[in-house]
């Protein structure tokens, strides 16, 4: 059994649970953040895949909370194909699968490339700095109202598949490639993170089903898990909504600014260990 699970105070398991719903959503990349903690203080063992699922599940009920009745749009209209949000509801979930086939492809036949790059802290600086530059790109670009194309989807979808690398922001890369095509802040938001529900619950499943000598069990008190996960959910629904916002008022590339001094600190601590 895990001692450092085990040993995982409510407090520890709700700071982890914050960081893990802050940085979910903003566009800072939170593998990267949790693999560079772990590389810099070896001591700071990872408490437990079944944590890790919790604080997912937690961040996945938040996006399906703040856009529960966006959901039952989308759902009604898939009678009579009524347009939200620019879109029609048959569209939604069309470019949402779409999205997915090749978020899972690369999931899966990158698997063991994408855990390999966990253990490079070079590696990490690298993609936060390359996940900065794509953020401040769409501070170049002028705003315009298109909607999401069959393509576009595709592409959102893969890009997405690439930010499973620590380091590349998820949300960061697919809103921001959105934006950079012309396509309306709002509509760019909420299809990232709907996107963002298969990806993490497949993620989750994989996990689960493949604990890499993780015991998945009761080794953290229930009362730790549910604190966690409800932390982590909380968190991120405020952040679901300083997304929308950091969009739609233009600052959203400001965070390439954090991520940008984030991977100066930390190429220069992997230059110092080699």
């Amino acid at each position: 059994m895990n001692n450092a699970a085990t040993s995982l105070s409510l407090a520890y398991s709700i700071i982890l649970a914050v960081i893990q719903g802050l940085t979910e959503f903003l566009p800072v990349s939170s593998s990267g953040h949790l693999a560079a903690v772990q590389l810099i203080w070896p001591a700071m063992q990872s408490p437990g895949e079944l944590f890790e699922v919790s604080v997912h599940l937690g961040t996945t009920a938040a996006v399906l909370f703040y856009y529960r009745h966006f959901l039952v749009k989308i759902l009604r209209g898939q009678l009579d194909n009524r347009i939200v949000d620019g879109l029609f509801s048959r569209q939604w979930t069309a470019y949402i699968i779409l999205a997915s086939i090749p978020t899972a492809a690369i999931g899966l036949g990158f698997e063991n490339l994408i855990r390999g790059a966990f253990q490079r802290l070079d590696l990490i600086a690298l993609c936060l700095a390359l996940s900065g530059v794509v953020l401040m790109a769409t501070s170049f670009v002028p705003r315009r109202e298109h909607t999401i194309t069959p393509l576009l989807a595709i592409a959102i979808g893969t890009i997405q598949g690439a930010a499973m690398l620590p380091g590349i922001s998820r949300s960061g890369l697919t809103i921001s490639l959105a934006l950079l095509f012309g396509i309306a802040h709002r509509q760019a938001v909420i299809f990232s993170f709907l996107l963002s529900v298969p990806a993490i619950l497949g993620a989750t499943l994989i996990v689960s089903l493949n604990p890499h000598g993780t015991t998945i069990g009761t080794e953290i008190l229930f009362t730790n898990l549910a604190f966690a996960t409800l932390s982590a959910g909380a968190i991120g629904y405020i952040c679901i909504g300083l997304v929308h916002r950091a969009t739609s008022e233009k600052w959203w590339h400001r965070f390439a600014w954090y991520l940008w001094a984030l991977s100066s600190v930390l190429a220069w601590l992997a230059l110092g260990s080699s």
